[in-house]
């Protein structure tokens, strides 16, 4: 069996659009692409740890494209680091909003519940820095803010070397405080002000 690889991914709140955007062109060449709308369904089962053990169960939903996402627990403090498990679940014009009401189902006849809705609105860039493939997000969420990821994937083995990469691209683009949130975490926050304490 193939080991999955690790999503290696740092998140930084974005103050100002507008000089983010500037910043990551000039330096880069970053072009970010047209905004697409995603619409994240979590789940939560208290007795198997979702969320509170740090891992996730989502439904994502862009445009006619649906897939069941399973996150890990986060494996560095620093980063955002964990597995990620992601699985169509349709793709057919159509057939996504039942295919939506179907897996919900499916998903709360096993013992989960909604936990959370994330709406976002993400443009995409990929670039090739220091050897390593990244894709950047430029997300704005609603009622939470606005946000950018730096991802890669690597085998376990390669983390470390991963993981140096990723953080000089983010000192590159003057991104210091990252947020090692989740967007789940942070849309609970906003729902109940009261804080989330992530594994």
């Amino acid at each position: 069996m193939t080991e999955p690889l690790l999503e290696i991914e740092m998140k930084f709140r974005v103050p100002n659009l507008a000089e983010y955007e500037q910043i990551a062109r000039e330096r880069l060449g970053v072009v970010f692409g047209a905004p697409k709308r995603e619409d994240d369904l979590f789940f939560r089962n208290d007795a198997l740890g979702f969320p509170d053990q740090g891992k996730s169960l989502r439904i994502r939903r862009r445009d006619d494209y649906l897939a069941a996402t399973f996150k890990g627990p986060r494996l560095d403090a620093q980063t955002k680091t964990r597995e990620e498990l992601e699985l169509p679940l349709a793709n057919a014009t159509g057939s996504v909003d039942d295919a939506q009401r179907e897996w919900t189902t499916f998903f709360e006849r096993l013992g989960f519940a909604p936990a959370a809705r994330v709406v976002k609105t993400r443009r995409r860039a990929s670039l090739s820095y220091s050897s390593r493939e990244f894709e950047l997000t430029l997300d704005v969420l609603e009622g939470i803010g606005v946000f950018t990821e730096l991802e890669t994937t690597a085998p376990r083995l390669e983390f470390d070397a991963a993981k140096k990469v990723l953080l000089e691209l983010a000192e590159s683009l003057d991104l210091r405080a990252s947020e090692t949130k989740s967007y789940l975490a942070l849309a609970l926050e906003a729902a109940t002000g009261k804080p989330i304490d992530e594994k």
